[in-house]
């Protein structure tokens, strides 16, 4: 047919469903209204004859097409399934416009940074795990060019300690391979040239195919460099967490010292037996060696039984997870709990208090664990 897939009409009329958000965030990002029947015929949203288009499904408010899904895990370590009770949070998107999944994901992502990007002003500050341009960037090549036609698959977002994997179904478009190539040099090529076209007239982004050197660009101060992969059946793109990079190069910068200065005398590099035992509290802190039990009796000592048992365990459970070492948000505590965000915002003041959770800043909490 010559066609692109989401060009191809549905069984589904412009009446059956309805286009909200899609009009707003064109009003906002372009200043013009949006007619409805006029421009979605001209913005390839249904064809001249009312049938409305892929593009449309994956568009309109309803996300009619459920394999339109983002799938978002926040694993525990830098690989998954090795560490018991590894994800921290997980959420699926699905149900809804692509402009919403693509707000959805990028909170789920700032929501568990460390350091999430921040607005001052009219101004993002980029002091952040996670570049958002970089970021955004990522989510979107992966929300538009992915291979819509493959129903059993999804884009994933896989956050670790150390960085950031984001995979779209279907490869480059040629058959070539994005690592066997010159970065500077990919050729833009659109699977979906529709929705391809309204993200680039929604500034979502570049229309010259710049995306690459963009995402490459916020990472110039930065020794470890994004990692790009495809083969003929997904395309992952490795971000890494700046906060763990600019260590790394801040220490390999402060630590080169003359080959006099580096050599330690026996003496100094011999530690006695004492000092490298730990005692039975200190080892006791590691959450695969500490039993729920002891995580109870620990929570219940400090709450003075202010708790109800099943919260009681439910805590036991978060903190054997999250550890003092790990960020989460009264998101992810609505989720675990099954409540809602204002009673978890409840729940953790009430945790504060006790003693057991401390708030690091707005929206970022750590357990308590010693």
């Amino acid at each position: 047919m010559n066609q692109t897939y989401d060009a191809l009409p549905t069984s589904y009329k412009l009446d059956d469903l309805s286009f909200t958000l899609l009009g707003a965030t064109f009003k906002q990002e372009t200043g013009e209204s949006f007619n409805l029947p006029q421009d979605a015929v001209s913005l390839g949203l249904t064809t001249p004859s009312g049938e409305v288009t892929n593009a449309g499904l994956l568009l309109c408010d309803q996300g009619v097409l459920r394999h339109s899904r983002v799938v978002c895990t926040h694993w525990k370590g830098k690989e998954k399934g090795a560490i018991d009770g590894d994800a921290l949070d997980d959420q699926a998107f699905f149900g809804t416009s692509l402009i919403m999944l693509l707000s959805n994901t990028e909170a789920f992502i700032r929501n568990n940074s460390k350091n999430p990007w921040t607005i001052r002003g009219m101004r993002r500050e980029e002091n952040s795990d996670y570049p958002f341009k970089a970021v955004r960037e990522v989510l979107v090549n992966a929300l538009i060019h992915r291979d819509y036609q493959n129903i059993g698959a999804e884009v994933h977002v896989d956050m670790y300690d150390d960085r950031m994997e984001i995979s779209s179904p279907g490869g480059m478009m040629n058959g070539s391979r994005i690592q066997d190539l010159d970065l500077s040099m990919v050729p833009s090529m659109r699977r979906n040239e529709i929705i391809s076209d309204i993200f680039g007239r929604l500034h979502y982004m570049d229309r010259r195919g710049s995306g690459i050197r963009r995402i490459i660009n916020s990472y110039t101060r930065f020794k470890i460099k994004p990692n790009f992969y495809s083969n003929e059946y997904f395309f992952l793109v490795s971000l890494p967490n700046r906060g763990v990079t600019s260590k790394i190069k801040h220490i390999t910068e402060e630590t080169q010292l003359t080959s006099g200065e580096t050599q330690l005398t026996s003496g100094e590099t011999q530690l006695t037996s004492g000092e490298t035992q730990l005692t039975g509290e200190e080892t006791q802190l590691t959450g695969e060696k500490m039993t729920l039990e002891v995580w109870k009796t620990s929570i219940r000592q400090k709450t003075e039984n202010k708790f109800q048992p099943r919260t009681v365990d439910k805590l036991a459970k978060l903190m054997m997870i999250y550890e003092d070492k790990y960020p989460f948000n009264r998101q992810i505590v609505a989720n675990r709990f099954e409540i809602s965000e204002n009673a978890a915002s409840r729940l953790l003041k009430k945790a504060i208090d006790c003693g057991i959770v401390r708030k690091e800043k707005r929206g970022v909490y750590y357990f308590r664990v010693s």
